[in-house]
């Protein structure tokens, strides 16, 4: 007859005498598989990547926004230096992680490697005034958007979107000294 005992992820077999070093195996076998599995589920909801997850999607909506809603979505200061920046944080420095625990795939990966690709060679290439100035290059953040498009599908997250809320406290002449936002994903 198995049973369970206190502190232990895992029942043993009833052991016949025969068996016992096999069954031991078996039983520490098991138990060590089971931590390790508790183990990955406790860090996958403990760390932040799903948050990290979620920010990257937010940040691929706003991609995909045209100019006056990019303004909108990212509020003062500089929208192009902000919305790369999230892209930075959020998927360049956890892609790997993301991969690793299946919340984009390996397709997904190479568009958002193609996104990533592009900034660079943009950073390298265009003036300070591409990125203040953005109107004036609308063809150009035009393909960006394209292919935030695209990575949303492919994560089949082309059905969301995203609220923003921005709080401003204001200095004695009325000049916005600290911006605070607050997003959330909702369904279209």
């Amino acid at each position: 007859m198995s049973h369970k005992k206190k502190g232990h992820l895992t029942t043993s077999p009833e052991w016949t005498k025969h068996l016992r070093k096999y069954m031991k195996n078996q039983f520490w076998k098991g138990e060590r598989n089971a931590s390790k599995e508790l183990i990955r589920n406790e860090l996958f909801e403990t760390d932040n990547l799903l948050w990290l997850f979620e920010e990257m999607i937010k940040n691929l909506i706003a991609l995909t926004l045209p100019l006056d809603e990019q303004i909108n979505f990212y509020g003062v200061g500089a929208t192009a230096d902000e919305m790369l920046e999230d892209f930075y944080s959020f998927y360049v420095l956890n892609k790997d992680r993301f991969l690793e625990r299946e919340l984009i795939t390996e397709e997904s990966k190479k568009q958002l490697d193609d996104i990533d690709s592009l900034t660079d060679k943009w950073t390298e290439e265009k003036d300070q005034e591409f990125w203040f100035e953005m109107e004036k290059h609308q063809g150009d953040w035009d393909i960006l958007r394209e292919k935030a498009k695209v990575v949303l599908k492919l994560l089949n997250k082309d059905s969301l979107t995203v609220e923003i809320k921005h709080e401003n406290e204001l200095d004695g002449k009325g000049n916005i000294v600290i911006q605070r936002t607050k997003s959330e994903l909702k369904e279209k």
